[in-house]
């Protein structure tokens, strides 16, 4: 596979999480476990120096997408998939697709949901701001409103 089309897969994929999460963390009903995860979703994706550095080219954002991943499976593992947000096909898929292209990754890439929601549990009240630094952060993906 050459690098300027995984650069485009992992784009896109990353734009549908970023879309359907920032709209998730909008939801009223939220548990306390699910804004935790959240909340260290988006603040993970702040971090320009996280595992990969999101300007290593072509696979910069592929980190990132790994941890939508591992937030979307926990989310169908503890319940009913959200609609709208994911489901088990798209997630499986979105896995293998990660799993696939891990080893382009630099160290351990295994991103656990205790550590996602570690990151995000002084964040729980920011959700609405951290959307937003989001929406800011990858305006370069496009269009980030909800579809």
């Amino acid at each position: 596979m050459n690098s300027p089309k995984l650069k485009e897969q992992i784009e896109s994929k990353l734009k549908v999480y970023i879309k359907r999460f920032i709209r998730y963390s909008s939801f009223s009903h939220l548990t306390s476990e699910r804004k935790e995860i959240l909340a260290g979703t988006f603040v993970y994706l702040k971090d320009d120096h996280d595992l990969i550095p999101d300007d290593v080219p072509n696979i910069g954002y592929l980190d990132d997408l790994m941890v939508f991943v591992e937030a979307a499976k926990h989310f169908i593992s503890t319940g009913a998939p959200v609609a709208g947000v994911c489901n088990a096909e798209e997630v499986l898929d979105d896995l293998h697709f990660v799993q696939k292209n891990a080893g382009l990754m630099f160290g351990d890439s295994h991103f656990s949901i205790d550590t996602i929601k570690k990151l995000g549990q002084k964040h729980i009240g920011e959700l609405a701001t951290l959307a937003e630094e989001i929406k800011s952060k990858y305006s370069e993906l496009g269009d980030l409103e909800n579809e």
